[in-house]
Parts: C-alpha cells; structure tokens; sequence
C-alpha cells in the first residue's frame, strides 16, 4: 500500500509540474488584489504574480488545516487522560469491593467454623446428660 501512496503522490506531482510549465506564462501575469468595505478605506495589495498567490493560499489553507488537528489532538487526549482517570478510579473501587467481599466471605466462614463448634458442643453436652 505504502508503494501506491508514493506513486500515486509522484503521478500528482509530474502532472502539477507539467500543468506549471505548460502555463508558466499566465502563472507569471500580476495579479492586484482589492478590498472596498463600507466601514473602511479601501485597501489595494502590491502586483503578485499568479503562482506565487497559489502559494500563500495553499500555505494558508495547510496552516488552517494543520490547527483544526492539532485542535482534534488535544481533545482526544484531554478526553483519553479522563477517561484513564475514570477507570483508575473505578478499578480502585472494584479493588476495595473485592477487599470488602474476602473479608466478608472470611468472616463467614469464620462465623460458620464457630457455629458448628458450637453445635457440636451442644451436642456433646447433651449426651452425657442423657446417659
């Protein structure tokens, strides 16, 4: 797949190259660019060849794209560290339940160990009485 990406990246490149040469001239012509608002004096740029607006815009537009990213990126880790938070909190109080559920099962068998001791004492006080 990696050798498709770079192939097809070179086709893109060999294709924009030839579409350059082919044009360079009306890619030379200067291009002046105006800006009339109400509120405003009117504001007017110096003479820019063609391509070299091409540029600007395409590094603008990778600038505006790079920060909505790097915007996602944060998020998502924001979110990952609190949701790594959540689940070191509900694995500590698993943890604690699970503790409480062996002392408690402990406990149990304790208090049955005792209560046949018990019986069992009951039992052997009630047959010498008996006999």
């Amino acid at each position: 797949m990696r050798y498709i990406k770079v192939f097809l990246l070179v086709l893109l490149f060999f294709v924009i190259m030839m579409l350059f040469v082919q044009n360079q001239a009306s890619f030379s012509d200067a291009v002046t660019l105006k800006f009339d608002p109400m509120f405003a004096p009117a504001m007017q740029s110096i003479p820019l060849p063609r391509y070299a607006l091409l540029l600007i815009c395409f590094a603008l537009g990778a600038l505006v794209v790079l920060s909505m990213l790097l915007w996602d990126r944060l998020t998502l880790t924001s979110r990952l560290g609190a949701a790594r938070r959540r689940g070191n909190s509900l694995q500590k109080q698993l943890d604690k339940a699970n503790a409480q559920i062996e002392k408690l099962t402990a406990d149990k068998a304790k208090a049955e160990a005792d209560l046949a001791a018990a019986q069992e004492a009951l039992k052997a006080a009630a047959q010498p009485a008996a006999e």
